[in-house]
């Protein structure tokens, strides 16, 4: 069987500022890290020096520069979660209270698959047992298929009777974080700081247009290599090249 050929464009001194302004700066790209924004480039485009020059690009980028947080003291890794498909093992969080749309939002369900990292962000009005029940049943379920565990964390919304009665007559194992221990739910915990990170580079002054740019963000960080995986979950959930 013949191998995959991936093909890149050589580009010109003359243009790698503009590539690198799309692929860092443009709504559809998210204002990723370093890392993120070579792979993204990688996938068409290659010239000499290229990670030196998305190195430099994105340090000196003022918009990333004023979002991020001071470095934190490493600590020991958490450990991992084992899965075998996509969809077997997903985790689900609640981010918010965020300022109020016009459109009534305030808040944003996450819910995102253990072994791809396709991660889903829906805006909600509200918290409550019934809503968030109704999205996850609804956009995740119908859409992607019954999963084996949903992990969450002891909020009032996933310990409710509704909630567990949906996972009882679905046969879903439900599974919670540890008591004042959040970070048992990490990789949302974790992907929350993306987003509210990827979020702020774009909202108005008044931040009340936040919902707006959900679909935009989330397109590029699915479109992005994880790097725990090493692909995109656009390409291993979908099957197709990000």
């Amino acid at each position: 069987m013949d191998k995959c050929v991936a093909y890149q464009i050589v580009v010109p001194l003359s243009e790698r500022r503009t590539i690198l302004s799309f692929m860092h700066d443009a709504k559809v790209s998210g204002h990723l890290g370093i890392s993120k924004t070579i792979s993204k480039i990688r996938q068409s485009f290659y010239w000499p020096g290229l990670r030196n020059d998305v190195q430099s690009y994105v340090t000196g980028c003022d918009i990333c520069a004023r979002r991020k947080a001071p470095n934190k003291t490493k600590r020991a890794p958490m450990q991992t979660t084992q899965v075998g498909y996509p969809m077997e093992r997903i985790a689900t969080d609640i981010l918010g209270e965020l300022p109020e749309t016009p459109r009534g939002n305030k808040y944003v369900l996450v819910v995102s698959d253990y072994f791809t990292k396709w991660t889903e962000a829906f805006t909600m009005p509200n918290m409550e047992a019934h809503t968030v029940a109704s999205i996850i049943v609804n956009e995740v379920i119908c859409r992607f298929g019954v999963p084996n565990v949903i992990h969450s964390d002891q909020g009032r919304q996933y310990e409710s009777k509704l909630f567990n009665e949906v996972c009882k007559l679905l046969q879903i194992n439900k599974t919670r974080t540890s008591p004042y221990h959040p970070q048992s739910d990490g990789m949302v915990e974790r992907f929350n700081k993306t987003l509210v990170t990827m979020i702020s580079a774009f909202v108005s002054v008044n931040q009340r247009d936040w919902d707006e740019q959900i679909p935009y963000v989330m397109m590029a960080y699915r479109a992005t290599e994880h790097e725990s995986t090493g692909f995109s979950p656009n390409k291993l959930m979908l099957g197709r090249e990000s």
